[in-house]
């Protein structure tokens, strides 16, 4: 997976608006105009062996209608609609990585979660940036994406706040700026989801609870399921 350099991080924002700035003076930007990138909510599940736990999936507001907007006055409106196919990533991802899953609303007790999950997850979108064709004289939209994975137990002590960085870059679509945007982010998503899965197991702090569980476990039943609960 690719992540973002320090200069992408920090310097880009001011190096592409010095560029549109530039080209607005010129005369090359049309004023006014906005596109708006939907971004599909489809995402395969990957074939792996999950780990023999129940996940609890928490989402919150801002995460299931996130939405990024840009726009330099005078210049270009871009906007990103994600949210959905935020869910439907990590949905996706986690079902994999997780014997099962349950969602949750974020109203349960940790007692309550106790009895029902084994770990709580929740993610959140740290940063979102993008380059289009006039900032660096390409064919192709380019889409960066942090992501920042909170794994915590029932009762909400943070096992890690990771953060994942994802990389996307569209296919040229000279009159169709919404759909190379939005295909740009979606490649940056599916990079995501695929780091998620392949290397859940293996953050370091996640890894060390999971020896302490696998201890914990081995000396007796952490608690005592009702009628009907797993």
């Amino acid at each position: 997976m690719s992540g973002t350099s320090s200069f992408g991080v920090v310097a880009m924002g001011e190096f592409r608006l010095v560029l549109r700035t530039g080209l607005l003076a010129g005369g090359l930007l049309l004023a006014g105009c906005s596109t708006t990138a939907p971004v599909p909510d489809l995402f395969p599940s990957p074939v792996m062996t999950p780990m023999p736990l129940t996940a609890g999936v928490r989402y919150t507001e801002e995460f299931r209608d996130y939405s990024y907007t840009e726009a330099i006055p005078g210049e270009h409106k871009w906007i990103v609609m994600m949210g959905s196919a935020n869910v439907a990533m990590f949905n996706s991802v986690l079902d994999s990585v997780f014997d099962q899953t349950v969602p949750l609303d974020g109203t349960e007790s940790p007692r309550a979660l106790s009895r029902r999950v084994d770990v709580v997850v929740q993610p959140e979108i740290e940063s979102y940036e993008f380059a289009a064709p006039a900032d660096w004289g390409t064919h192709s939209f380019t889409v960066w994406i942090t992501y920042r994975v909170n794994v915590l137990t029932p009762d909400g002590k943070l096992i890690t706040s990771w953060p994942v960085r994802a990389y996307g870059e569209s296919r040229h679509k000279l009159f169709n700026a919404d759909e190379a945007l939005a295909e740009a982010t979606t490649m940056a998503m599916r990079d995501a989801g695929a780091y998620v899965s392949l290397h859940f197991d293996d953050e370091p702090r996640i890894r060390e609870w999971l020896r302490e569980e696998a201890a914990r476990i081995s000396q007796g039943p952490r608690f005592s399921r009702g009628p009907g609960e797993r």
